[in-house]
């Protein structure tokens, strides 16, 4: 599993910064990208990697703010190019989505061939996507915005095959049907198979925010707690909490002290503001935890199972 970047930036784009569009990479796991966020450019974005738009089954808008849905449209309407005949498309996203898309559509006279579906979220809903559990959370913003949490289910631990071999049981189909059922028959003794089983791997947890101020309530917390990846938006870098505050964004420091009373593995600050060169980011994630960083366009995080 993977976290990729294609855009970092803070409501409008720079030379360095595209505005705010994610990719959960579960290829791997289910062949598919979740797509978090849809800004301006948004198709040339990919047009850099090697993101195949057929793939992107399940999209998720944090929230309606142009900086991250101006690139809807038009993703929409090249996916119906680029392999995406006939596959199905879910939009996850606030309420005014789907009216926003249809009548971008309509007046553009755009079309497409293949079927989407818009799912309108809201605070508290949990729903399943492909396996995955996906929980919404309402945050602090001045419109409606919404933090993503993906819960992978929990992968079975792998046989144990000396011990199977010990009891006479030889590789081969037999091993898939014994890690299927409860229990399993062997020369007139009945075993039970959690007996021939490792440990299970704990699925692991992506949880990515839509612009909001920083939120300290005990239930949010504990939502995020023992995330493999956070991601949270940091407009306002250093020193300017009340500014933050003003304008419904986040500043760094604050973040770091509110996430401090959670666990988690990894974190990633996006949402950067233009203001900030190169030089004062790269000065403000050399003062930061190994396992903290802010992010750049294109950047890739590996998320690896048993990171707890």
């Amino acid at each position: 599993m993977k976290f990729k970047v294609l855009g970092s930036g803070a409501g409008i784009p720079s030379r360095t910064r595209n505005t705010q569009s994610f990719v959960l990479d579960v290829v791997e796991e289910i062949n598919q990208y979740f797509l978090i966020d849809a800004s301006e450019a948004l198709q040339h974005r990919i047009l850099d990697t090697t993101i195949r738009p057929s793939k992107i089954r399940h999209i998720f808008i944090t929230h309606l703010h142009g900086d991250h849905i101006f690139g809807l449209p038009g993703f929409l309407s090249s996916r119906a190019h680029q392999g995406g005949e006939g596959i199905p498309l879910v939009v996850h996203g606030p309420k005014g989505l789907e009216e926003w898309v249809e009548a971008t559509f309509r007046t553009s006279s755009s079309h497409l061939n293949y079927p989407i579906q818009f799912n309108e979220v809201g605070h508290g809903d949990a729903f399943d996507v492909e396996g995955f559990t996906v929980t919404v959370r309402l945050l602090d913003h001045a419109i409606d915005s919404f933090l993503y949490v993906f819960e992978e289910p929990d992968k079975p631990g792998a046989l144990k095959s000396e011990k199977l071999r010990d009891i006479g049981i030889r590789p081969g189909p037999v091993y898939k049907e014994i890690k299927s059922s409860d229990t399993f028959e062997h020369e007139g003794i009945i075993y039970e198979t959690a007996d021939f089983l490792n440990a299970p791997s704990d699925g692991r947890k992506i949880a990515v925010h839509g612009d909001t101020r920083v939120i300290r309530d005990k239930e949010y917390l504990a939502l995020l707690d023992g995330a493999d990846l956070i991601v949270h938006e940091a407009t306002y870098l250093h020193g300017e909490q009340e500014k933050a505050h003003l304008y419904f964004h986040s500043e760094i420091d604050d973040v770091l002290m509110n996430l401090s009373q959670i666990s988690y593995c990894q974190l990633l600050f996006s949402h950067i503001s233009n203001r900030y060169d190169a030089e004062m980011v790269q000065q403000v994630e050399g003062q930061l935890a190994e396992n903290i960083r802010i992010a750049h366009d294109f950047l890739e995080i590996t998320i690896p199972r048993d990171s707890r």
